[in-house]
C-alpha cells in the first residue's frame, strides 16, 4: 500500500504588495510634501551646479565679502571690535538685495547716479549695463574691508580683507581683460582652498587633478556631480549628526537605531532609488535621495562614537563649574570629539561618491551619466574618462575633510604640547 507523501507549504507573505501599497498611500497622502522637498533639493543642486560651473562676477564678490565676514564673526569677544557693524552691513545687503529683486530699487537708484560714475567700469569689462546685484556686493565687500581696518586690530584680520578684494580684483581681471575661462578661475579657488585647509600638496594634487579634468572636457558634469554630492552631504550631515548625539545621551535610542542602521548598510544600494524614483519621479532629485539614506549610518554611528569617547571627567568638570547640558555639548563634548565626527563626515562624502554613478542610472546627470552611458554604448573611452573623474573629486574631498581636523581644539592642544 502507497502511502501519499506530505507535503508541507509555506504561505507566500506578499511583502513587495506590502511595501507597493505603503508607497502609493505616501504618495496620495503626501504629494504635496514630497514635491516642495523635490523643488527645494532641484533648486539647490542647480544653483550650486551653476556656481561652481559659471559663477557670476556677482557670486563671486559675494563670496569674498562672506568670507571677511565670517573672518569679522568668528573673532572672540568681538561685539566692539567689527562684529556690530559686520551684522549691519549684512542686513543692509539683505534689504537692498530684497528691495531690488521685488521692485527694482537698487536700479532706479542706480539709473539716477551720473553716467560716468559707472561707463569707465562698463568699457574696462566690456559690459553693456551695470547689474545691480553685483553693485550690492562690491558695496558689502567694500564696507566689510573697510570695519576690518578700522575697527580691528588683527593682522591675520586685516590681510584676509585685503587678500580677498585683490583676488577679486584679479578675478575679474583675469576673466574680462585677459580672457581667462571661467573654469580655470574656479580651478584656482579650489586650489587656494586646498592650501589653505591642508597644505601644498593637496593644492599641487587639485590643481593638477582639477586641470585634467578640464582637459576631458569634463568640468561641467564634474561640477554637477560635486553639487549633487555637497546637497546630499548637508542633508545627510544635518540628519545624522543629532540622531548621533541623540543615541550619545540615550542608550534606548542607540539600541533603537543599531538595527535600522544594520539594515540601511546591507541594503543594496540599487534598492534606494526604488522608493525614491516612485516619490520624486527621475532626475537628479530622487539620485539626492537615495544617496541621503545610503550616506547617512556611518555619521551617526561615528558621531556617537566621537560623543562617547569624550573624557567623563572633562564632562563633570564642566557641570561642576554649573555649565548647562547644551553648553557642555557645544563647548567640550563636540569640539573634542570634532576627528571622530569629521571621520563620519569624510564616510558620508565617499558613500555620496559612490552613489554617483548609481544616480546616473535615474537621470541625474554628471559624471555618473557618463560611466553609465559608457557602459551601456560599450565606450571604454567615455566610461574611463568620467571614472577618472570620479577618483580626481574623491582623492580631493578625502584630504580635504580629513585635514579640518587639525583645527579641532584637541589637535592644536596636541601641537602646543610637542
Amino acid at each position: 500500500m502507497s502511502s501519499t507523501p506530505l507535503t508541507i507549504e509555506v504561505p507566500r507573505v506578499p511583502v513587495g504588495p506590502w511595501f507597493d501599497s505603503a508607497i502609493d498611500w505616501l504618495r496620495d497622502n503626501l504629494g504635496p510634501l514630497f514635491d516642495v522637498i523635490g523643488a527645494v533639493i532641484g533648486a539647490c543642486v542647480d544653483w550650486l551646479a551653476a556656481l561652481l560651473t559659471v559663477p557670476t562676477a556677482a557670486q563671486l564678490t559675494l563670496i569674498a565679502a562672506l568670507v571677511v565676514a565670517a573672518g569679522l564673526l568668528a573673532r572672540r569677544g568681538n561685539i566692539r571690535g567689527g562684529a556690530i557693524p559686520t551684522l549691519a552691513a549684512l542686513a543692509a545687503w539683505a534689504v537692498l538685495s530684497l528691495v531690488e529683486a521685488l521692485a527694482g530699487g537698487v536700479a532706479l537708484v542706480i539709473g539716477s547716479l551720473p553716467a560716468p560714475l559707472f561707463l569707465w567700469a562698463m568699457n574696462l569689462f566690456g559690459a553693456s549695463y551695470v547689474h545691480p546685484p553685483l553693485v550690492l556686493a562690491l558695496l558689502l565687500l567694500a564696507a566689510l574691508v573697510v570695519v576690518s581696518l578700522t575697527a580691528t586690530r588683527d593682522r591675520r584680520q586685516w590681510l584676509l580683507a585685503v587678500g580677498a578684494a585683490v583676488a577679486t580684483v584679479a578675478l575679474f581681471v583675469l576673466h574680462h581683460i585677459v580672457g581667462v575661462p571661467l573654469d580655470l578661475l574656479v580651478l584656482l579657488l579650489f586650489v587656494a582652498l586646498a592650501q589653505v585647509v591642508s597644505g601644498w600638496r593637496l593644492a599641487l594634487f587639485a590643481f593638477l587633478g582639477f586641470l585634467l579634468i578640464v582637459s576631458m572636457d569634463k568640468w561641467e558634469a564634474a561640477m554637477s556631480s560635486l553639487a549633487l554630492i555637497l546637497v546630499a552631504t548637508a542633508v545627510a550631515v544635518a540628519i545624522s549628526v543629532p540622531i548621533g548625539v541623540l543615541a550619545a545621551y540615550n542608550d534606548r535610542v542607540s539600541r533603537l537605531i543599531k538595527p535600522i542602521l544594520d539594515f540601511m548598510q546591507t541594503l543594496p544600494a540599487f534598492v534606494y532609488l526604488i522608493p525614491a524614483i516612485s516619490f520624486f519621479s527621475i532626475g537628479q532629485v530622487p539620485g539626492v535621495i537615495a544617496t541621503v539614506i545610503f550616506a547617512m549610518p556611518p555619521g551617526v554611528r561615528l558621531t556617537e562614537l566621537g560623543i562617547r569617547q569624550v573624557d567623563r571627567e572633562l564632562v563633570e568638570a564642566g557641570e561642576a563649574f554649573g555649565a548647562p547640558p547644551l553648553q557642555i555639548l557645544r563647548r567640550v563634548q563636540l569640539p573634542l570629539a570634532l576627528a571622530t565626527i569629521m571621520a563620519g563626515v569624510n564616510q558620508v562624502i565617499m558613500l555620496s561618491l559612490s552613489m554617483v554613478v548609481i544616480a546616473g542610472m535615474v537621470g541625474a546627470g554628471g559624471l555618473g551619466n557618463d560611466v553609465y552611458s559608457g557602459i551601456a554604448r560599450s565606450d571604454v573611452a567615455l566610461g574611463f574618462e568620467g571614472g577618472i573623474a570620479v577618483v580626481v573629486l574623491a582623492i580631493f574631498l578625502d584630504r580635504l575633510t580629513g585635514a579640518v581636523t587639525r583645527f579641532s581644539p584637541a589637535a592644536r592642544a596636541q601641537r602646543a604640547s610637542r
